[in-house]
Protein backbone atom coordinates (compact mmCIF):
# COMPACT_ATOMS: atom_id res chain seq x y z
CA UNK A 1 0.00 0.00 0.00
CA UNK A 2 1.43 3.27 -0.93
CA UNK A 3 1.86 6.14 1.70
CA UNK A 4 -0.57 9.66 0.90
CA UNK A 5 2.59 11.52 0.62
CA UNK A 6 3.67 8.89 -1.88
CA UNK A 7 0.52 8.91 -3.73
CA UNK A 8 0.63 13.10 -3.70
CA UNK A 9 3.94 13.28 -5.21
CA UNK A 10 2.87 10.76 -7.96
CA UNK A 11 -0.82 12.64 -8.60
CA UNK A 12 1.65 15.73 -9.11
CA UNK A 13 3.85 13.96 -11.80
CA UNK A 14 0.66 12.62 -13.53
CA UNK A 15 -0.76 16.28 -14.11
CA UNK A 16 -0.45 18.44 -17.33
CA UNK A 17 2.22 20.88 -16.08
CA UNK A 18 4.57 18.47 -15.01
CA UNK A 19 4.57 16.05 -18.18
CA UNK A 20 4.36 19.64 -20.10
CA UNK A 21 7.99 20.15 -18.66
CA UNK A 22 8.80 16.79 -19.79
CA UNK A 23 7.53 17.01 -23.44
CA UNK A 24 9.61 20.53 -23.99
CA UNK A 25 12.44 19.07 -22.42
CA UNK A 26 12.73 21.05 -18.97
CA UNK A 27 12.84 17.97 -16.47
CA UNK A 28 12.54 14.37 -16.31
CA UNK A 29 11.43 12.40 -13.77
CA UNK A 30 14.42 9.60 -13.61
CA UNK A 31 12.85 7.43 -10.66
CA UNK A 32 10.90 7.30 -7.65
CA UNK A 33 12.79 5.27 -4.78
CA UNK A 34 10.24 6.75 -2.03
CA UNK A 35 10.75 8.98 -0.42
CA UNK A 36 13.97 9.96 -2.98
CA UNK A 37 13.12 11.24 -5.86
CA UNK A 38 15.51 11.83 -9.14
CA UNK A 39 14.95 14.36 -11.86
CA UNK A 40 16.94 15.90 -14.80
CA UNK A 41 16.92 19.41 -15.58
CA UNK A 42 18.08 20.89 -18.63
CA UNK A 43 19.80 23.80 -19.05
CA UNK A 44 20.31 26.34 -21.87
CA UNK A 45 23.43 24.86 -22.63
CA UNK A 46 22.41 21.24 -22.77
CA UNK A 47 23.88 20.32 -19.46
CA UNK A 48 21.71 18.13 -17.83
CA UNK A 49 21.76 18.03 -13.72
CA UNK A 50 20.19 15.20 -11.95
CA UNK A 51 18.74 16.34 -8.58
CA UNK A 52 18.05 14.36 -5.57
CA UNK A 53 14.97 15.19 -4.18
CA UNK A 54 13.70 13.49 -0.28
CA UNK A 55 10.13 14.41 -0.60
CA UNK A 56 8.76 13.00 2.73
CA UNK A 57 5.84 14.26 4.10
CA UNK A 58 5.13 15.48 0.22
CA UNK A 59 3.16 17.84 -0.17
CA UNK A 60 2.72 19.94 3.26
CA UNK A 61 6.48 19.25 4.38
CA UNK A 62 8.42 21.17 1.76
CA UNK A 63 11.35 18.48 -0.52
CA UNK A 64 14.97 19.37 -0.34
CA UNK A 65 17.00 18.70 -3.08
CA UNK A 66 20.63 18.57 -3.97
CA UNK A 67 23.05 17.86 -7.34
CA UNK A 68 23.22 14.67 -7.84
CA UNK A 69 25.50 12.26 -9.69
CA UNK A 70 23.81 9.11 -10.75
CA UNK A 71 26.88 6.99 -11.68
CA UNK A 72 28.51 7.52 -8.37
CA UNK A 73 25.43 7.36 -6.38
CA UNK A 74 26.87 10.13 -4.84
CA UNK A 75 26.33 14.08 -4.35
CA UNK A 76 27.78 15.42 -7.48
CA UNK A 77 31.16 16.85 -7.45
CA UNK A 78 31.66 20.54 -6.61
CA UNK A 79 33.80 21.22 -10.38
CA UNK A 80 30.25 20.08 -12.22
CA UNK A 81 28.13 22.44 -10.32
CA UNK A 82 26.38 25.33 -12.62
CA UNK A 83 27.87 28.42 -12.01
CA UNK A 84 26.91 31.79 -12.44
CA UNK A 85 28.36 34.89 -13.42
CA UNK A 86 27.82 36.89 -9.98
CA UNK A 87 23.95 36.64 -9.99
CA UNK A 88 20.96 34.33 -8.66
CA UNK A 89 22.90 31.04 -9.71
CA UNK A 90 25.93 31.20 -7.82
CA UNK A 91 23.92 32.09 -4.55
CA UNK A 92 21.54 29.14 -5.19
CA UNK A 93 24.25 26.74 -6.56
CA UNK A 94 26.32 26.83 -3.23
CA UNK A 95 28.98 24.46 -2.10
CA UNK A 96 29.21 26.50 0.98
CA UNK A 97 25.75 25.92 2.07
CA UNK A 98 24.79 23.04 3.97
CA UNK A 99 28.11 21.04 2.55
CA UNK A 100 26.30 21.27 -1.05
CA UNK A 101 22.98 18.90 0.79
CA UNK A 102 20.46 21.57 -0.05
CA UNK A 103 20.23 24.02 -2.73
CA UNK A 104 19.70 27.56 -1.46
CA UNK A 105 16.29 27.93 -2.45
CA UNK A 106 13.17 29.34 -0.08
CA UNK A 107 10.91 26.19 -1.64
CA UNK A 108 13.81 24.10 0.02
CA UNK A 109 13.33 22.48 3.49
CA UNK A 110 16.38 22.71 4.90
CA UNK A 111 17.33 26.32 3.13
CA UNK A 112 14.10 27.83 4.32
CA UNK A 113 15.10 27.10 7.65
CA UNK A 114 16.23 30.21 9.84
CA UNK A 115 14.95 32.59 7.27
CA UNK A 116 12.17 33.72 8.14
CA UNK A 117 12.74 36.81 6.37
CA UNK A 118 12.33 35.44 2.90
CA UNK A 119 8.18 35.12 3.65
CA UNK A 120 8.11 38.84 2.52
CA UNK A 121 11.06 39.44 0.68
CA UNK A 122 10.41 36.70 -1.59
CA UNK A 123 6.80 35.15 -1.12
CA UNK A 124 6.75 34.06 -4.44
CA UNK A 125 9.50 31.46 -4.05
CA UNK A 126 7.96 30.14 -0.92
CA UNK A 127 6.97 26.50 -0.54
CA UNK A 128 3.43 26.04 -2.63
CA UNK A 129 1.77 22.84 -1.56
CA UNK A 130 -0.67 23.18 -4.41
CA UNK A 131 2.13 23.83 -6.95
CA UNK A 132 4.31 20.99 -5.86
CA UNK A 133 7.43 20.11 -6.97
CA UNK A 134 6.94 21.84 -10.20
CA UNK A 135 7.10 25.13 -8.37
CA UNK A 136 10.64 24.11 -7.20
CA UNK A 137 11.88 22.34 -11.32
CA UNK A 138 10.77 25.83 -12.44
CA UNK A 139 12.68 28.15 -10.44
CA UNK A 140 15.56 25.77 -10.98
CA UNK A 141 15.08 25.10 -14.66
CA UNK A 142 14.45 29.16 -14.38
CA UNK A 143 18.30 29.54 -13.17
CA UNK A 144 19.81 27.09 -15.44
CA UNK A 145 18.60 29.33 -18.43
CA UNK A 146 19.03 32.24 -17.41
CA UNK A 147 21.73 35.21 -18.45
CA UNK A 148 23.54 34.53 -15.29
CA UNK A 149 24.05 30.54 -15.64
CA UNK A 150 27.44 30.23 -17.56
CA UNK A 151 28.00 26.42 -17.30
CA UNK A 152 29.11 23.94 -14.76
CA UNK A 153 32.62 24.72 -13.16
CA UNK A 154 34.34 21.79 -15.04
CA UNK A 155 33.29 23.53 -18.50
CA UNK A 156 34.48 26.49 -17.72
CA UNK A 157 37.41 25.86 -15.82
Amino acid sequence: MMAPDERAFRADVAKAAFRLGEADGRWQLMKIAWPLIFIIVAAKDDTKYMLRFECSGYPQSLPTAMLWDDEKNAMLAFNHWPRGQGGRVGAVFRSDWKGGTALYLPCDRVSIEGHTNWVTEMPSKIWRPAEGIIQYLELVHELLNSRDYKGSASATA
